[in-house]
């Protein structure tokens, strides 16, 4: 799909062919007829129960909807018949049996007096070898992100020997992978023997996430905003990536005067979603634009409608991740580690003798485009009440009793519809997609058990139903860490909470 810092997807062609004339009508009318895969004697894909169900074929003529049929699978060719001489657009979309969209393709068709023009549409069905057979993840250890493919994660113990020394990564529809090393240069692992002859160097302030993989357009985008002397929202784009073998970075402006962090960002076509933080580093805001090439190399970027802070969302805390889909709808990852509300950090403090607020939450926002910028239309996994994780018993520390947690955290009940962290998109399909997702839990200590509190880090892989939009599966990884989570402040030590008299480490998370 798309980037991947995230997106990859895979294509398969159901048909090749294209549009043409032939003939078979009469009178000054024209027609068309449209062949599908699996349609009559041109169907030269043999479906299977995962792949398309049925497909919608919509006649345009200046982008106005004339007409649109329904076919199943395997069924006779479309006709539009009665047609006016003109230059038409056949649309056609492939649902499953879910009526999830799996593909989208458009052919001009030009129709003239008598004659029925032929049309068969190349569909790629949209679908990631790397929900299927592996995902992006990445260990940290030492102050340095290694990442690598893996592929299985049905247990919890995976290959830790990630070799590739970056956290910005992205994959093309050929599953290349690319991203920006320590020393600055752009770098790609191949699958097959074609690899580029130099590699690019990357400068200026990059974006937190500075790549991302428009599978529409073949193009690997890079973002930053500045290059040291102005602060300008600048990008590079590498044109026909997944074939290329000597390309080149030059950034050029999008939007100057930009006086803000970039975080993250998507591109689809010529549709922009930009996350940045505001100049105070405090607030992640979430911006909707359109971004086309000008003829010197620049860019025009313009604004659509205002941007939107993630309060407005609905939510707290970081954009960590943005990804635009094949059908255009676009997913926004969310976290909120810390002591506060707009924390995004990994580091959590607790104090025995004060008020203590933590908070280890995050959500996945559905957005749709409006004519005024976007809108929110369903959040999942967000925890926006607070639960009280108080001592048992007669805890105490130096003398004082240890006052309880107030934790905006999921319960270990909640933990399988409920977000920790989320980090990244690591795999995305037509019907699923895959969240690396990263945060704590707590438990207070038990002055009867003399048993110590304990920080509990997760790091586990999110799968997340796009059909019903909502978690159905939760992996929990043992033995590789997405953060470096730590606890800090009086009374802890080694990621425990101490009182007087509790001395054991064997405490099981509540």
């Amino acid at each position: 799909m798309r980037k991947f810092g995230f997106t990859a997807l895979v294509s398969f062609l159901f048909l090749l062919a294209s549009c043409m004339n032939m003939g078979g009508s009469s009178g000054e009318d024209g027609a068309i007829r449209v062949a599908l895969p699996g349609s009559g004697s041109r169907g030269a894909y043999t479906l299977s129960k995962e792949n398309a169900k049925t497909y919608k074929v919509a006649l345009l003529l200046d982008g106005e909807n004339l007409k649109t049929q329904t076919s199943e699978a395997g069924g006779a060719d479309i006709v539009f018949d009665e047609l006016e001489p003109a230059t038409y657009t056949v649309q056609v979309e492939a649902y499953d049996t879910n009526d999830v969209l799996l593909a989208r393709k458009s052919e001009t068709v030009k129709v003239t007096a008598g004659n029925t023009a032929e049309c068969s549409i190349a569909l790629k069905l949209f679908a990631s070898s790397i929900l299927e057979s592996n995902y992006i993840l990445w260990n940290y250890s030492n102050n340095i992100f290694s990442f690598n493919k893996i592929a299985n994660i049905k247990d919890s113990t995976i290959n830790t020997n990630f070799t590739s020394l970056s956290l910005n990564f992205a994959e093309d529809i050929s599953d290349n992978m690319y991203y920006i090393d320590s020393n600055m240069n752009l770098q790609r692992i191949v699958v097959d023997d074609v690899n580029w002859t130099t590699i690019p160097a990357v400068t200026g302030s990059l974006f937190s996430d500075p790549l991302y993989y428009d599978d529409s357009t073949d193009s690997l985008w890079i973002a930053r905003d500045g290059d040291g002397n102005v602060n300008t929202l600048q990008f590079s784009v590498i044109k026909n990536i997944s074939t290329g073998t000597n390309p080149s970075i030059d950034f050029k402006s999008g939007l100057d005067s930009f006086e803000y962090y970039g975080a993250a960002f998507a591109i689809q076509g010529s549709v922009l979603y930009l996350a940045y933080i505001d100049s105070d580093g405090s607030t992640y805001y979430l911006q909707r634009a359109s971004i086309t090439e000008n003829a010197d190399g620049t860019f025009a970027v313009s604004k659509v409608g205002s941007a939107k802070s993630v309060s407005d969302l609905g939510v707290s805390g970081a954009i960590t991740d943005i990804a635009i889909l094949y059908d255009g709808t676009v997913y926004v990852l969310v976290s909120n580690i810390g002591d506060v509300p707009e924390d995004s950090g990994d580091t959590l403090y607790y104090n025995y003798d004060k008020t203590n607020t933590m908070y280890s939450r995050g959500a996945l926002l559905k957005i749709q485009s409006t004519d005024s910028g976007f809108e929110v239309v369903e959040t999942l996994g967000w925890t926006d009440s607070w639960r009280s994780i108080a001592s048992v018993g007669d805890a105490t520390y130096s003398g004082t009793d240890l006052q309880p947690l107030t934790a905006y955290i999921p319960s270990l009940s909640e933990s399988g519809n409920k977000f920790y962290g989320p980090r990244r998109f690591v795999a995305i399909k037509p019907k699923a997609i895959a969240i690396a997702d990263c945060g704590a839990n707590f438990v207070m200590p038990n002055h009867d058990e003399q048993q110590k509190g304990k920080m509990f880090a997760h790091n586990r892989v999110v799968t997340v139903s796009l059909s019903n939009f909502a978690i159905s599966n939760v992996t929990e990884l043992k033995n590789i860490k997405f953060s470096d989570l730590t606890i800090s402040g009086t009374g802890t030590s080694g990621g425990y909470i101490d009182c007087a008299g509790c001395t054991k480490e064997d405490i099981k998370e509540q």
